[in-house]
């Protein structure tokens, strides 16, 4: 099976004036599978975030190549990236980040549709289907990102990451910032639409119970580098890796 996303020796190094340089993401390859969940775990400061910035072609690799449907893209800049940005879209930690806190939220996911030539009477019909599908009432269209809840206002940034339907959804902490009850109906609703719209997941999350449940394939990051991968069951209950065997004990 031919990967959605395939990211080959990865890395990242960050100067420092008068001083040594940082190595942020060192070497990094993996696959990410059509129909996939793919789990990312490590401490803060392992270079998730970096790498996720250079995938998404926010940050320049100092070195390797990425792909994305068998594209490569890792010098894809300008007016192409939005042809990058129609196949894959993010979901944050802070929800409202995904909202100019002056528009509404029917308004937020429709100026996705309209970047890609939507008319303005199109999109709004649309961002009110999307934000039925999940799981609020079109009514909230016309509602604020701080008039709603952390959870409502995560749906309402779901929608709006999934209206240009991409194959990919990174997904950035997106529920870390919920309560266990708000959290699970969120999970809940990613697997709705990884069924419905046959999208591939690479979900970064630092609680190691939900990537347990939620992901087929996990990856452990540590100090810029995998140093552990594997199917979630198998790699929490026997690690390979010492910072892996440290990692799942904070965690018990």
């Amino acid at each position: 099976m031919e990967a959605l996303l395939r990211v080959e020796n990865l890395t990242k190094v960050f100067p420092r004036q008068g001083r040594e340089n940082d190595t942020a993401v060192k070497d990094i390859s993996f696959a990410l599978l059509p129909g996939e969940v793919l789990g990312m775990i490590g401490e803060s400061g392992s270079g998730k975030t970096t790498l996720v910035n250079m995938i998404t072609r926010l940050l320049e690799p100092t070195a390797g190549r990425i792909f994305l449907n068998g594209e490569d893209i890792t010098c894809v800049r300008g007016r192409e990236l939005r042809r990058i940005y129609r196949s894959i879209q993010m979901v944050f930690q802070s929800p409202a980040d995904s909202f100019d806190p002056r528009r509404t939220l029917g308004a937020g996911i429709g100026e996705s549709l309209q970047n890609y030539g939507w008319s303005a009477a199109a999109s709004k019909k649309r961002a009110a289907q999307l934000l039925e599908l999940c799981g609020l009432p079109a009514s909230f269209s016309k509602r604020y990102a701080y008039q709603v809840s952390g959870g409502q206002c995560q749906r309402a940034a779901i929608a709006r990451a999934i209206a240009i339907q991409p194959r990919i959804l990174i997904l950035d902490e997106a529920t870390s910032a919920l309560d266990v009850t708000i959290q699970a109906e969120i999970l809940a609703l990613l697997k709705k639409l990884r069924r419905e719209l046959d999208m591939s997941y690479l979900f970064i999350c630092h609680d190691l119970a939900l990537v347990q449940d939620f992901c087929d394939r996990v990856l452990v990051m540590h100090q810029g580098s995998i140093v552990e991968e594997g199917i979630p069951d198998e790699v929490f209950r026997c690690p390979k890796n010492e910072y892996t065997r440290r990692l799942i004990e904070s965690a018990l």
